[in-house]
């Protein structure tokens, strides 16, 4: 299978291990170590709700922890503007359309980039 369909396969599937992201399910962005937190949501019945946020460099290498009730599932992943891909060895993988396509869930605005108005320096 060429590498395109199988990372497209994978936009139209779930997270390896995760079926599901039911309310109360978090979704934690980490330095690879697990020590750092960036990004913190969490699943309510009315989609993704921002819990921590913090300043991501694009580049920066990064795990997704994903908790769903008693298990836990670490991916890696690398920090783009407004997204975080996953790094699996088969191809990168957009966390922000996987949770869209598969989940159903919207991606947060605050977590969509700067806005305009934003007066902070590059």
């Amino acid at each position: 299978m060429p590498i395109a369909l199988f990372v497209f396969a994978l936009l139209v599937l779930p997270l390896p291990g995760v079926p599901e992201l039911p309310p109360g399910s978090e979704l934690r962005v980490t330095s690879p170590d697990l020590k750092v937190v960036y990004l913190a949501l969490r699943v309510t019945a009315r989609g993704l709700e921002v819990r921590r946020s913090g300043a991501l460099d694009p580049g920066r290498p990064v795990a997704l922890v994903v908790r769903v009730g008693k298990a836990v599932r670490v991916f890696p992943g690398r920090a783009i503007p407004g997204d975080i891909v996953l790094l699996f060895p088969e191809g990168e993988v957009s966390l922000r359309k996987t949770l869209e396509a598969v989940y159903r869930l919207k991606w947060p605005e605050v977590l969509g980039g700067p806005r305009p108005g934003d007066r902070r320096r590059p």
